[in-house]
């Protein structure tokens, strides 16, 4: 399954960087990006990542058609594969966020969200981001997201169209 791929992702990257440098791959601060294709090889999303002091892992996705979501991993919590459940997100003191959240793997969800002026500009200036699935909460600082996400853009818009030849 395509999002389950990028709960996976992380680790395939840090493996990849540690042996060579890709012109797909991109760092921002304490964020790691990569462009990810399809089995076919055609350009799908590009995808960063960082990790919370507890271990927690926070993703941010922009597909080749400029959606977007978060990706949480955390391996200490089980979710039920196939559900969906309503989230908050909070950012500073700012208004709620209302989301949904599609649980993709047994230790992973998936928030889509509206590619919105309010969400956008929370994320690129907020400090801490919150969010409340109803039974947990998950905490991360939001340092160096506004270049993050720049640069997580700037990776969609290069890889638009593009394919990876197959070796």
């Amino acid at each position: 399954m395509r999002l389950r791929a990028l709960l996976v992702a992380p680790l395939l990257l840090a493996v990849v960087a540690a042996t060579e440098a890709s012109k797909d791959n991109f760092t921002s601060g304490v964020w790691q990006g990569n462009a990810n294709y399809d089995l076919d090889g055609k350009f799908s999303d590009c995808t960063m990542t960082a990790e919370a002091k507890d271990g927690v892992l926070l993703a941010f996705v922009i597909s080749k058609d400029f959606d977007w979501g978060l990706v949480i991993a955390d391996e200490n919590r089980t979710f039920e594969v196939g559900t969906q459940k309503p989230v908050k997100l909070l950012v500073d003191k700012r208004d709620p966020i209302p989301a949904v959240a599609k649980v993709v793997d047994p230790h992973g969800i998936l928030i889509p969200l509206k590619n919105s002026n309010p969400v956008i500009e929370a994320m690129r200036h907020g400090k801490v981001l919150r969010i409340d699935t109803g039974g947990a909460e998950f905490s991360f600082e939001l340092t160096g997201t506004r270049d993050a996400i720049a640069a997580l853009a700037k990776c969609v818009t290069e890889h638009q169209g593009t394919a990876r030849v197959h070796l």
